[in-house]
Order: structure tokens, then C-alpha cells, then sequence
């Protein structure tokens, strides 16, 4: 944590996925809102399309499972320039406070892939840039008290909201093995917000969670 207590900025954008999208036959291969993805029974081919967002024809080996509960909340999506995490279909995750869509990258901010990224998984970064794995826990106890005082932290002052529960997904990226802290915080039995880590949240991003723009403005208040 920096000296005068604060967090940092992890800036995250949202990657360019507009346009795989448009490409990748999204009736024929559906992100199921349990946030499982659709797999041809079709024989794994050698040579993967140029378009996968949805990593349907990712090399065996380079598409960590998703652990539960955050299976019904996120997926990973394989785009050009690495893989990604997003929300599941009929979601949306925004910068705090803000109408910034946002995606947690693979490939992390400043960061360098040079000699970093490990074996080769397949053609270039769609598969290269990627999680590695993925470590579930819900936050109870010490954990808990964590992930409110970071939560407190990111809202520099703000009111601290309820939550009900919460869970902590560690995302281990193929760049240098870093590793994001990942917090969902719930109310019943859906996140409303999340914070995203990186360098025990030195660096971090607050991210609002919802399905309308009601929801948005709810967040995790009483």
C-alpha cells in the first residue's frame, strides 16, 4: 500500500471486442448466463479460426475452468490481443461511479510479455496471454475484514455500502505470473460491486455491477 494509505489507479479497459463479436455466430455458440461456455462435439482442429471470442477452438490447456460460485458471474472470452474476464450475459461492470465498461485483462496493465508468457499455447496472444488459473474462496472472518477495509480504501471516503457476503477470485495471468485479487461483494445472492487487485491492491479498480441502469444506481445500499 502506498505510504499515505491510499490505494492506487489500476486502469483496466475494456478491450475492443465489438467487432469479434459481430464475426463470431453468437446463435450457433451461446455464453449461457451460468457463465458455462458452448462447445462443438465436433473433433478439436489444428488450426484455430482467425475470430474465437468465445474460445470455443482454444488448445487444450489454455482455458482455465472457471470455479464456482463466480461461474455464474463471469467468463473468459479469448480475444486478439489476449484473454479476458467479463461479465456473464445479461450483466454489465462499469468503472465506479461511471458508465465505463470495463474488462479484467490477461495481460496487465505496464505490463511486458517478452519472454514472460511461458509455452506457447497456441497462435499468437488470443491463447498465449491468458489465466493460467483461478483460486475460489468466499471471504469470512479475517478475509472478510480484508476485503471491507480495501473496500473502504478504493471509496475514498464515500459511505461504506452492506454486503451480504463475499467472495475472492485469484486470476494468475501468463505475464509474469501475476496474480489478481479479485472481490465480489454481494447482496443476497448477486455481486454489486467487485474490486479488482493487483500487487496485494496497491493497485486497484472499483467496479459497479448490474443488469439496468437501476440497478447501477442501487449498488449495495440498504
Amino acid at each position: 500500500m502506498p505510504p499515505d494509505g491510499t490505494l492506487g489507479v489500476l486502469v483496466i479497459p475494456r478491450a475492443s471486442f465489438q467487432a469479434e463479436q459481430a464475426e463470431a455466430e453468437l446463435a450457433s455458440s451461446v455464453v449461457e448466463t451460468t457463465g458455462s461456455l458452448a462447445r462443438p462435439s465436433a473433433s478439436p482442429i489444428s488450426s484455430p479460426p482467425a475470430d474465437d471470442l468465445l474460445c470455443t477452438h482454444a488448445p487444450k490447456g489454455s482455458l482455465a475452468p472457471v470455479p464456482s460460485p463466480f461461474d455464474r458471474w463471469l467468463v473468459v472470452v479469448c480475444a486478439a490481443s489476449g484473454q479476458a474476464l467479463v461479465p456473464v450475459e445479461g450483466s454489465v461492470w462499469y468503472a465506479h461511479g461511471s458508465r465505463e465498461p470495463i474488462s479484467i485483462l490477461a495481460f496487465p496493465p505496464s505490463a511486458s510479455t517478452e519472454g514472460e508468457t511461458g509455452p506457447s499455447a497456441g497462435p499468437g496472444p488470443r491463447y498465449d496471454i491468458r489465466f493460467k488459473a483461478f483460486y475460489a474462496v468466499e471471504a469470512t472472518e479475517e478475509r472478510r475484514l480484508v476485503a471491507m477495509r480495501r473496500l473502504k480504501l478504493a471509496l475514498g471516503g464515500a459511505p461504506m455500502p452492506l454486503a451480504d457476503h463475499i467472495y475472492q477470485i485469484d486470476a494468475v495471468s501468463s505475464v509474469a505470473g501475476l496474480r489478481y485479487n479479485i472481490f465480489f461483494y454481494l447482496r443476497g445472492a448477486q455481486p454489486r460491486m467487485a474490486l479488482a487487485c493487483l500487487d496485494q491492491c496497491t493497485r486497484a479498480l472499483l467496479i459497479d455491477i448490474g443488469t439496468t441502469a437501476s440497478d447501477m444506481n442501487a449498488g449495495l445500499a440498504p
